[in-house]
């Protein structure tokens, strides 16, 4: 392949990163201004934004350089089988890929000085910016598989919704099952010691939780003291982090825990899987027209109604939220709990407040409604 063939596609990868970089170190810098809640507020909005708008920038000025077909061509050349096949179609989207990830990386290192400094990390930018490719690899994989499945089905099938929703229905449910591998493939997990273990032993009785196992897990980029419920509901793998068994007392690790099983308790993440299913299934069957000919109405009618819907079913995943933090309450105490919820806030800069698309994309209360709503209870 010509070295001039290249130039475009490099070109545009270095003018996107670039623009990336600068644009958000730029609004970082003056964030940083602010007191350290409000600017990590902003900067994760800015993260949550620009990096986003930087993916879909980077992959048009890509595919408008012809990357793929330079890709695809190259295939030809080294082997015209592997070009047809399956296999070559997702190695044409490699190094688009590729250039992708280089983009949103620079985004993010435009603000990760800041991050560092605002939440006192003693992390290295390489190793930030790993991370974070390592989790663009896991979506791009994520992307294939469900490509992959849906060209599995029959002619004809994705012209409706329920073959389409049931087989992203059966995907999630398989990767929740091997949510626990996927972790450790992503994450360094180990084994607890014996002491680690009898600690957890001892937490998880506080917190009234039962996991099919434990595991130790370590999140080097970017550290926090939490824990992760992994897997399908009865046989839930927990993962405590580092952190938590480090910087935090039993109490305060309890109160961590007996926060997320609440959550696995009244199956949070199963009911915002739930939802996006739902209104996704809508969605489609109002662009196949299947919803149309069934109603009998038109694509605004319809259109309105799934927007009021996707409107009104998160706030039942908010109320599961506040169902989960009265099983901790009830498990630790509410002082207890309102401390800790307080104090994580302070070390990792968490904002009481966030806007109003964020809580519904989240389907989930801000920290500051969950604190006015738990102070009530501190004197019970």
């Amino acid at each position: 392949m010509a070295l001039s063939a290249l130039t475009a596609p490099i070109l545009a990868v270095a003018v996107v990163a670039l623009v990336s970089f600068a644009s958000i170190r730029l609004y970082a810098w003056r964030a940083a201004k602010d007191p350290p809640k409000t600017a990590m507020r902003r900067i994760r909005t800015a993260l949550a934004v620009g990096l986003s708008l930087t993916g879909l920038v980077a992959l048009f000025a890509l595919v408008l350089a012809d990357a793929l077909d330079l890709t695809e061509s190259a295939l030809g050349a080294l082997s015209p089988a592997l070009a047809d096949s399956a296999v070559g179609a997702v190695l044409t989207w490699v190094p688009t890929f590729l250039g992708v990830t280089v983009a949103v990386v620079a985004g993010y290192l435009g603000a990760y000085p800041y991050v560092r400094e605002i939440r006192g990390l003693d992390v290295s930018a390489a190793s930030a910016a790993g991370s974070v490719a390592k989790l663009l690899g896991a979506a791009f994989a994520l992307l294939v598989v469900v490509v992959g499945t849906l060209n599995l089905l029959p002619a004809g099938a994705l012209d409706t919704a329920l073959p389409v929703v049931g087989v992203l229905a059966a995907l999630g449910v398989v990767l929740s099952a091997l949510q626990p591998r996927i972790l450790g493939l992503l994450n360094d997990v180990r084994e607890p010691t014996d002491e680690e273990r009898d600690r957890i032993v001892g937490l998880c009785e506080t917190a009234g939780v039962s996991p099919h196992r434990v595991g130790v897990l370590r999140l080097d980029a970017n550290s926090v003291a939490t824990v992760v419920f992994a897997g399908l509901p009865g046989r839930r793998h927990l993962l405590v982090t580092e952190d938590l068994l480090a910087d935090l007392d039993d109490d305060a690790a309890a109160a961590v825990l007996a926060s997320k099983a609440g959550r696995a308790k009244y199956y949070y993440r199963e009911t915002k899987f739930g939802v996006v299913m739902a209104v996704s299934a809508l969605i489609i069957a109002v662009l196949t027209g299947e919803l149309q000919r069934a109603t009998h109405l038109g694509s605004g009618p319809l259109a309105l109604a799934i927007l009021v819907l996707a409107v009104a079913l998160p706030w039942f995943g908010r109320r599961l939220v506040f169902a989960a933090d009265d099983y901790a309450v009830e498990r630790v105490g509410a002082e207890t709990y309102v401390e800790t919820l307080e104090t994580l806030a302070d070390e990792y800069q968490v904002s009481y407040e966030s806007g109003r698309l964020r809580t519904l994309v989240l389907m989930r209360p801000s920290l500051g409604r969950r604190l006015d709503r738990l102070w009530g209870r501190t004197d019970e």
